[in-house]
């Protein structure tokens, strides 16, 4: 009848199996038995279970040497890294040995070593006493090299720079630290060509920040095996945004004491570089910078901001100076202005009712320097046709005067009434009709 275990006892019994001194014993025991079975024509006339503990020997290859030395100070730099060791005893000490696998040690002690080559003989410990231990060889060469610091500017490799977005463009890396320590042997030292960290920018469109492990190379572009103090550093990669160049417009807002006026506004930048999405600064042809006359009192220096058009990241640059010349106001008027419609689709027609003569007078103000010089051609007045806020015909749109920056513009009217037409309906109206 087989046996039968409940769960407590299937338990019990895996947790035997999983340890594992229970298996190195059990592996012992039927090792022993097993021997004993092979060996019970030798054993006849004998009282005890086990033959004679006859002497047997085991060879392991390739053990490694363990040195131990001033690891702060110096660096093994040329060893036998592994010796053969053979055992020699009784054959159940060799079994027992073989079974339990004991953490045993070959080593080199030069703790009192100083830097220099030395031919020491090697130590073992941790294997069973009543084995003899040979170690092949028992003398071994060891060279140690004083260790020395020195410092190495970090280098930094761009990885995939041709995937960052199109019409960006890196700047210069800056890392922090700039330098890292490196502690070795001279020989290792004459190793290091070069110290890098590697940045992945694919895809970046904006300032990348990483922190990157620092790694150690010889000539040929290998990695050389040597820790860096510190490890990793901080690199931040400047990406620029596409840019184009425009003018600034300068413009004015308030008004001068009744009695001065602008005789001359110098400015010595005229163009601004504007960044963004290609898309949004290929749409901007200027970029402007307002001067407030409400402070001004004199001659002097102004510095104004250069306003940034929305969409875009950064207007370089950021303010401007203006050099302002102001002296005593005048006035004159120029008479019948014509006034423009501009932005009105090709096929419209349009006539102004109001004022019928489609013109204002204008008062203009300034030096009489600047007015001397003035002419009617230098004035305009405009109204935008998308200002109109209704379909029907007639519409009421501002009017707009623009002239030199010296001089104020004030056209005698505010607003112009205007009756248009769409020509490209009449025309399909009469057709229609026609038919």
């Amino acid at each position: 009848m087989p046996l039968v275990y409940g769960n407590g006892e299937a338990k019990r019994m895996d947790r035997l199996f999983n340890n594992h001194w229970f298996v190195r014993l059990v592996s012992l025991l039927i090792a022993i038995m097993l021997y004993t079975m092979v060996n019970m024509d030798n054993v006849s006339n004998q009282p005890g279970v086990l033959p004679d503990n006859e002497e047997s020997s085991y060879m392991l290859n390739n053990v490694d040497v363990q040195v131990y030395y001033n690891e702060e100070e110096y660096e093994v730099v040329d060893m036998d890294e592994t010796v053969n060791v053979k055992l020699t005893g009784p054959q159940t000490s060799i079994m027992l040995f073989q079974l339990s696998r004991p953490s045993f040690e070959v080593y080199a002690d030069l703790e009192d070593q100083g830097e220099g080559s030395h031919n020491v003989r090697l130590q073992h410990r941790n294997f069973p006493a009543d084995l003899d231990v040979s170690i092949s060889p028992r003398i071994s060469s060891i060279e140690l090299e004083k260790q020395k610091t020195i410092s190495y500017p970090v280098d930094v490799q761009v990885l995939n720079e041709e995937d960052i977005e199109e019409g960006y463009n890196l700047g210069e890396a800056e890392v922090s630290p700039g330098e890292v320590d490196i502690k070795a042997p001279q020989a290792t030292h004459e190793q290091i060509d070069t110290v890098k960290t590697s940045v992945d920018v694919s895809g970046a469109d904006e300032r990348v920040e990483a922190e990157a492990d620092v790694i150690a190379y010889d000539s040929a572009g290998n990695e050389v095996d040597i820790s860096t103090q510190p490890e990793s550093v901080s690199v931040e990669i400047p990406i620029d945004s596409p840019n184009v160049q425009v003018p600034i417009s300068l413009s004015r807002e308030g008004t001068l004491s009744d009695n001065l006026s602008i005789v001359s506004l110098n400015v010595e930048e005229t163009e601004a570089s504007i960044y963004g999405p290609l898309d949004i600064i290929n749409e901007i042809n200027s970029v402007e910078a307002v001067l407030d006359l409400s402070g001004i009192e004199e001659n002097g220096t102004m510095e104004i901001p250069v306003n940034s058009p929305e969409g875009i990241d950064r207007v370089e640059p950021e303010t401007i100076e203006v050099e302002v010349e102001v002296g005593e106001r005048e006035e004159t008027v120029f008479e019948d202005v014509p006034i423009k419609v501009e932005n009105m689709p090709d096929e419209y027609s349009y006539t102004m009712t109001e004022p019928e003569e489609s013109t204002s007078d204008v008062t203009v103000y300034g030096s009489s320097e600047v007015l001397e010089a003035l002419e009617a051609e230098d004035i305009s007045l405009t109204v935008d046709w998308e200002d109109a806020e209704e379909d029907n015909s007639p519409v009421t749109l501002s009017v707009y005067s623009s002239g030199p920056t010296e001089v104020r513009v004030e056209p005698d009217i505010d607003e112009v009434e205007v009756e248009w037409s769409d020509e490209t309906s009449s025309e399909e109206e009469a057709g229609e009709s026609n038919e």
